[in-house]
């Protein structure tokens, strides 16, 4: 079906158009920084030695990257909005000037918002895990380098950051932190997955929003399993009841997001981009689809608008 490939290459493309929420919430500092690391990554990326000399002279790298480890283990409870993170971005800059510290974090947390329990446990899981890398690697800024496999780094993450736990919760945690390092288009440090055929395997995590687009756009209808032959036929029930104008037609096909998760990442996989797909779905469900903004969505030439489909 020629229309499904068309929704995800419309997908991919938004991707690229678009800046991470994390990172296009961080302050001009922060992203300046993160501008100067994507230079010096595209630089000397066939070059491993000068990489690691260039970027442990980066003045602020290991903060930002606690910053990011901090945000990945609030993550872990719930997803986090533009606003608070770009509130969270400026009081950090402010109070974590130049190292790292319970204290400074917990003030800067406070002053963005954030509740002291949740603080607690973020600022415990990022001093532990600074602490492990740190003694292992020396930088958390070379750890990252070092990683050529995403199972291994996705893994490495789970373990010093969540204890290597599980759950949805610590699933989008682990994600979040993984695709910012492991893409060109975000902060290319472990450069040996951003520019090779591995960055391909990465599995996105699968909230509402970007189910809600795989399924309402149909960007899955071309995808043969039996999860998306179940959605399709729930669709074409749907679909042929609104013809012939049954009462029952204004009900919505509900769908539950981990019945088709897997769906939704395969979709993703097959993308050709699994980052930029789950980065720009999650953009068109967060912005348009979940308040059926269909004429303002950059997807309205090529979704089927399947507006009908519900995701819990």
């Amino acid at each position: 079906m020629r229309a499904a490939g068309k929704a995800r290459r419309s997908i991919v493309e938004l991707g690229m158009s678009v800046r991470d929420r994390v990172l296009e919430s961080l302050t001009p500092s922060y992203s300046t920084l993160v501008e100067q690391v994507r230079s010096i990554v595209r630089t000397y990326k066939n070059n491993f030695e000068a990489l690691v000399s260039s970027i442990s002279s980066v003045r602020g790298l290991d903060l930002l990257i606690a910053y990011i480890m901090l945000v990945s283990a609030l993550s872990a409870r719930r997803a986090l909005g533009g606003e608070e993170l770009a509130r969270l971005a400026a009081s950090f800059e402010k109070h974590v000037y130049d190292a790292f510290s319970a204290s400074r974090v917990r003030r800067a947390m406070e002053e963005a918002g954030f509740d002291r329990d949740a603080s607690n446990s973020a600022i415990f899981a990022t001093a532990r895990a600074l602490n492990i890398i740190t003694r292992k690697y020396k930088s958390p800024q070379l750890w990252i380098v070092r990683q050529k496999r995403i199972s291994e780094f996705e893994e490495s993450i789970r373990r010093a950051l969540f204890r290597g736990l599980g759950g949805s919760g610590v699933r989008r945690g682990v994600k979040l932190f993984l695709r910012l390092f492991i893409h060109d288009t975000n902060i290319p440090l472990a450069f040996r997955i951003a520019y090779g055929q591995e960055c391909k395997k990465y599995i996105l995590h699968g909230d509402i929003y970007t189910a809600l687009v795989t399924l309402r756009s149909g960007a899955f209808e071309d995808v043969m399993t039996s999860t998306s032959e179940r959605a399709r036929a729930r669709i074409a029930r749907r679909l042929v009841c609104e013809v012939r104008g049954g009462s029952k037609c204004r009900e919505n096909v509900v769908m539950r997001l981990e019945s088709v998760r897997g769906l939704v990442r395969y979709v993703g996989k097959i993308s050709g981009d699994p980052v930029l797909y789950e980065r720009g779905a999650h953009e068109i469900g967060y912005r348009y689809c979940r308040a059926l903004r269909c004429d303002e969505c950059a997807l309205r030439g090529v979704c089927r608008r399947y507006t009908f489909v519900i995701v819990k």
